[in-house]
């Protein structure tokens, strides 16, 4: 009976065991971009239609993507909601801006609240040098600022080292 007992009890804890916590950095399985302007009157998109796909083309640059044979991994949610000169809501005449900001976050799985969430907030500004200086083209500027905020990116991916215990159950 003792026997029975211990054996059904040391069974009943096997399966009630989570299993160990998995320690990163993990690979991304997705990429969700997209833009939030909507509480800002921004010209952002119309300057600069693709900004999203190019912020998402520079993440998949930066992080490790998932295949098939990863155990786990996480998905990436970028969200970008602003793109403006300093406190102004909007671009200038031309398109130009000196400011991205937005928010990141971080899923184990779908429909789970994120792992980690970090603002992201890019300024540019203007160096008082000696002598004369030439900036970057408008082009130029922008890949710098996608890129920046691509990096961004993936150093919050890189923050989530490991993901919370899933439980595994008998089926």
């Amino acid at each position: 009976m003792f026997k029975k007992t211990m054996t059904a009890m040391c069974l009943a804890l096997i399966v009630a065991t989570p299993v160990a916590a998995v320690e990163g950095p993990f690979p991304v399985r997705e990429i969700d971009a997209h833009t939030d302007f909507l509480n800002a009157n921004t010209t952002a998109l119309e300057f600069y239609p693709d900004v999203m796909t190019d912020i998402e083309n520079a993440v998949r640059a930066r992080v490790d993507m998932a295949d098939e044979d990863d155990v786990r991994d996480v998905g990436i949610d970028v969200i970008l909601t602003s793109m403006r000169v300093n406190d102004t809501p909007g671009l200038t005449d031309d398109g130009e801006f000196n400011t991205l900001e937005g928010s990141i976050a971080v899923f184990d799985q779908d429909g789970q609240p994120p792992v980690y969430v970090q603002q992201v907030l890019l300024e540019a500004t203007e160096l008082d040098l000696p002598g004369p200086t030439i900036g970057p083209d408008d082009e130029d500027f922008y890949t710098a600022m996608v890129l920046a905020f691509a990096d961004k990116v993936a150093e919050a991916v890189a923050e989530v080292d490991d993901l919370p215990e899933i439980e595994e159950t008998l089926r």
